[in-house]
């Protein structure tokens, strides 16, 4: 024991505590961060599976065959509308996808391409004590009708 110190032991006890404690903390916060990023990657991912299979669905909804021609498909932008929401209800979207909405450009732009752009809200856990009204995420996909091979 040294009499200058005026204590007993190394003055530099306890410092490896506080630097363990730190980098526990940073590693805590470290994976508080990826678990929302991946949360939210997640959601944005099923929303777009969401989008992909209501497109599909909307483009085998044609309004008609074009008389005097060959034959082709013509898409209405109600009917692609009402397939969007009509696969989205067959499969239970509405309940389980928190804020989900059909959005603009829902419809046919050309009259053979469906288009569905779907919107909703992420709820990535402990971020959301940081963001408690979600992240918004949107999905867009375009199906083409087509007869024939």
């Amino acid at each position: 024991m040294n009499a200058s110190s005026g204590g007993s032991g190394n003055p530099d006890d306890g410092q490896i505590t506080i630097l363990v404690i730190g980098f526990a903390v940073v590693a805590l916060l470290l994976a508080v961060v990826v678990m929302g990023v991946t949360a939210v990657y997640v959601g944005e991912r099923k929303l777009q599976l969401l989008a992909d299979n209501a497109a599909l669905a909307a483009a085998d909804t044609f309004v008609e065959l074009r008389p005097g021609a060959p034959p082709s498909t013509v898409l209405d932008d109600d009917a692609v509308t009402g397939a969007a929401a009509a696969y989205l209800d067959t499969v239970g979207a509405w309940a389980d996808t928190p804020g989900l909405a059909l959005g603009a450009p829902t419809g046919s732009p050309d009259g053979r391409t469906a288009e569905v752009t779907l919107h909703a809200v992420v709820h990535p856990p402990v971020v959301s004590l940081l963001v408690p009204d979600g992240v918004p995420v949107s999905a867009t996909s375009e199906a083409r009708a087509r007869l024939g091979p």
